[in-house]
């Protein structure tokens, strides 16, 4: 090899990010470094491969993406988390959902998605709340609560899938067990609401008819059963205006949750 010429870009300075334990504010102020380490590389690959597959699973089956609104002039899970801006003479805030904008699309497509970033003003730093995190919501003009679990059912088992099979050497990297992972088949576990806060007490929990989940049930319920449970048919008054009232029990929603451990 012989150099005919040399192009000095920049003096490399020390490199901050040494072998050795550093702090999340530490690594966040040299983020653009940091995204070169071997798991954060592995985590945006899963991530990438999630997003793919997410994508490819509502195409496939006939579904259109619709591109929901960022700003919005209206709440869809609440006032308490709304991020507000100023929109010249009007109010308008960072969206929490976009689904309102497909209940409008479904009922011209039949069949509609939408994947982006979603906000809340949730100040809390815990491993279930973030500020800002993608969310897909599909919307399927008339549906039953059925047709709504079994699509639930097979998203969850066509990721699983994609990134056991793609991304299993970036999940090794991540020292991600993946056991608990393969192991998950269909069908889920179908529990209604009443039955599930049976159980839970049965357990132990405090908790009372008519009152919601938090993570301490959530967690016993993932203790109970070792794949994800659907949970359906809660009261209307902690669910959103917007859920079906059960024809038999006005007082109870035709929703669905999903509950998983980690």
């Amino acid at each position: 090899m012989t150099l005919e010429d040399l192009d000095i870009l920049q003096v490399a300075e020390d490199y901050p990010i040494t072998p050795k334990e550093h702090s999340t504010p530490f690594l966040m102020a040299h983020r653009h470094l940091w995204l070169r380490s071997q798991k954060q590389h592995a985590t945006l690959q899963v991530r990438a491969e999630v997003v793919k597959a997410i994508r490819n699973f509502f195409d496939d089956r006939g579904f259109r993406l619709m591109d929901t609104p960022i700003l919005t002039p209206s709440a869809c899970e609440g006032t308490t988390t709304l991020f507000e801006t100023e929109y010249f003479d009007q109010k308008a805030y960072l969206s929490q959902s976009g689904q309102l904008y497909n209940e409008a699309t479904a009922m011209a497509f039949g069949k509609v998605y939408c994947f982006g970033p979603t906000f809340r003003a949730e100040k809390s730093k815990t491993r279930k709340h973030l500020i800002e995190f993608w969310m897909v919501e599909p919307e399927v003009a008339f549906a039953t609560l059925e047709d709504v679990t079994a699509l639930g059912e097979e998203l969850v088992l066509f990721i699983l899938e994609r990134v056991l099979s793609r991304r299993r050497a970036d999940l090794e990297v991540l020292e991600r067990d993946t056991a608990p992972l393969e192991k998950v088949k269909k069908p889920f576990i179908r529990l209604t609401y009443e039955r599930t806060v049976e159980l839970l007490r049965e357990r132990g929990s405090a908790i009372k008819p008519g009152e919601d989940f938090g993570a301490p049930e959530e967690g016993l319920l993932s203790e109970i059963y070792d794949t994800p449970v659907c949970v359906t048919h809660f009261p209307a008054a902690i669910k959103a205006f917007y859920m079906q009232p059960a024809p038999d029990r006005p007082d109870l929603v035709l929703g669905v949750d999903f509950l998983a451990s980690e």
